[in-house]
């Protein structure tokens, strides 16, 4: 079975068109499946957040909107998006989008969920920092939903206060906890399980996809160097999902190899190869008592 890959773009276009592009280029050339972006909502930030100003510059406007699903119609890539309200979400109504993405943060958020059932009919949710009673209460709500994909995820990202204790710094590879996706599969069966990865790098995501997830999304970004440079030296904000990211020639690399152990794993049946059929009159053969 072919493993869905989300290529992440999130805040790493910087609020420029141009490298949004650029991105979902890399995306589509990566053999990528869904490139994925957030519609944030500044009437939902505090305006004491210390990211606000960097959220007015990445904030995606309706036809900012229409562009990115234009843009993803002519590359024949699907679009995804994460809305934060309902008012974000309204716009995906609006340009016949049926398709939605819940992040960690929001699955407890019962008036976007109540929309998001009322108007969609396929779901990826993310399951980062919510107990299992939240994932059940979440599913309870989307009853009207026709499919529902799970991704495991470990939300941390290098912000607020866990920025301030580590730095900017990706998730450590040990804390991905990828047996979750075994508690989720057996939890509920029916539904698609995957993973959402916050290290930098794709070795967490290859063996996840070798221990059975069937989607993996990935944040993507143009540069990985700069952004991590400025914060360092106290330069230009360019936000710190870059450094949780890979660049497309490390996200070709990851597809190429997803591709690869999906070859290795095989289809869920008891058959022999080629090759082994060739051999099994000879090797049954070969010991036999013989009078």
């Amino acid at each position: 079975m072919r493993t869905i890959v989300i290529a992440e773009i999130g805040e790493c276009f910087n609020g420029d068109m141009q490298m949004a592009r650029k991105l979902m280029e890399a995306a589509k050339h990566a053999d990528c499946d869904i490139v994925k972006f957030q519609l944030l909502d500044i009437n939902e930030v505090a305006a004491d957040d210390p990211e606000r100003e960097w959220f007015e510059k990445i904030t995606i406007t309706p036809a900012m909107l229409k562009t990115f699903i234009k843009w993803a119609r002519e590359l024949e890539i699907e679009p995804l998006f994460t809305p934060v309200s309902v008012r974000t979400a309204s716009w995906l109504v609006k340009e016949g989008i049926r398709t939605v993405k819940i992040a960690s943060s929001f699955v407890s958020k019962k008036e976007l969920l109540q929309y998001i059932d009322a108007h969609f009919d396929v779901v990826f949710a993310s399951t980062g920092m919510a107990s299992l009673e939240e994932v059940d209460a979440m599913l309870d709500m989307l009853s009207h939903v026709q499919e529902v994909r799970l991704l495991h995820c470990i939300s941390e990202y290098p912000t607020g206060p866990l920025l301030e204790r580590r730095g900017l710094v990706a998730m450590d590879e040990q804390d991905a906890h990828l047996n979750m996706m075994e508690i989720l599969r057996e939890r509920y069966p029916n539904l698609m399980v995957g993973y959402s990865d916050h290290s930098d790098d794709i070795f967490v995501p290859l063996v996840a996809t070798a221990m059975g997830a069937e989607i993996i999304e990935k944040h993507i970004t143009l540069d990985r160097k700069t952004p991590i440079e400025h914060f360092c030296n106290h330069l230009e904000y360019m936000g710190t999902d870059h450094v949780v990211s890979i660049e497309p020639d490390r996200l070709e690399t990851m597809v190429q190899q997803i591709r690869r152990i999906e070859k290795v794993k095989g289809d869920i049946a008891w058959e022999r190869s080629d090759g082994e059929k060739i051999l099994m009159r000879f090797l049954k053969s070969r010991y036999e008592e013989r009078s």
